[in-house]
């Protein structure tokens, strides 16, 4: 008896924290500050997983950032021959 309570309760808990963790951390109704987490593999590890969560404008800089240093990269590899 005693184990199911236990294990109801702590089901409950579960639940309630993970709708908590769910939620942004900032109050504001505006897109541009809502967080937004992903999982990010690491590299060289099939398991690990680590999360990371940027509001929505800091997530396009990233992707401007990113695409900005691969159009560096390639522009450098055909300018030398490659």
């Amino acid at each position: 008896m005693f184990g199911r309570v236990f294990c109801g309760l702590s089901a409950a808990a579960l639940v309630s924290a993970t709708a908590v963790m769910a939620e942004p951390s900032g109050s504001a109704s505006n897109g541009a500050n809502k967080q937004i987490c992903r999982a990010i593999a690491d590299t060289g590890s099939r398991l690990g997983r680590s999360r990371v969560c940027h509001t929505e404008q800091e997530w396009a800089e990233l992707r401007r950032q990113t695409q900005q240093s691969v159009d560096h990269v390639q522009n450098a590899r055909a300018a030398s021959g490659q």
